[in-house]
């Protein structure tokens, strides 16, 4: 009976870790799915300024060779918001990967740190049970051996007197011990 509970108690902290795997692996997946999409509009981002790039280089061939200085100051003053906001966007973007990467690697310390703290009380409750189950057993044990004892004592005519069992011997009963120096007792009337 105490196996079942053991193994019911050991059923229910599976199952509870299970729950807890599968809340850490839900979060990792989704922690998954939204680096995909960052990184998709990431690339999407590239792709939208190389594309406005290269529209750029057409213009610049497409204009004068003359006004090359000028178009070589405007195309900076262009360029540069435009990389100022490339480089915020990776910067942002790197950020949060590497949050997210700390926040999923803190859940996995957690679930690692909680299976261990329940496996340690786990064992540390099983171990009591073990020891009173032990000193229960013990004492079971020390009344089965003084049954006999008590049950001749009642069926005996014989009281305790000034600490000692005193009895009121049969001269017709059985004679024990190794000189015969011990008779038994008289049956309680």
């Amino acid at each position: 009976m105490e196996w079942a509970m053991q193994n019911e108690e050991l059923a229910r902290i599976r199952m509870g870790l299970e729950e807890a795997i599968q809340a850490i692996l839900m979060l990792r997946s989704e922690m998954a799915q939204r680096e995909t999409r960052m990184g998709a509009a990431f690339d999407q981002q590239v792709q939208s300024l190389r594309a406005e790039v290269g529209q750029f280089r057409h213009d610049i061939r497409s204009l004068v060779g003359g006004a090359s200085a000028q178009i070589a100051r405007e195309s900076r003053a262009a360029l540069t918001p435009v990389a100022a906001e490339y480089d915020r966007a990776v910067t942002a973007t790197s950020a949060q990967l590497v949050g997210a990467s700390r926040t999923v690697w803190m859940w996995f310390g957690a679930a690692a740190t909680t299976l261990l703290l329940t496996l340690l009380v786990a064992w540390a409750v099983l171990g009591y049970y073990r020891r009173e189950l032990a000193s229960a057993q013990d004492a079971l044990q020390r009344y089965e051996d003084a049954i006999p004892v008590v049950q001749a004592f009642h069926a005996s005519d014989a009281v305790i007197c000034g600490g000692r069992i005193c009895t009121n011997a049969d001269p017709a009963g059985q004679q024990a011990g190794d000189r015969q120096q011990y008779r038994q007792a008289r049956p309680r009337p």
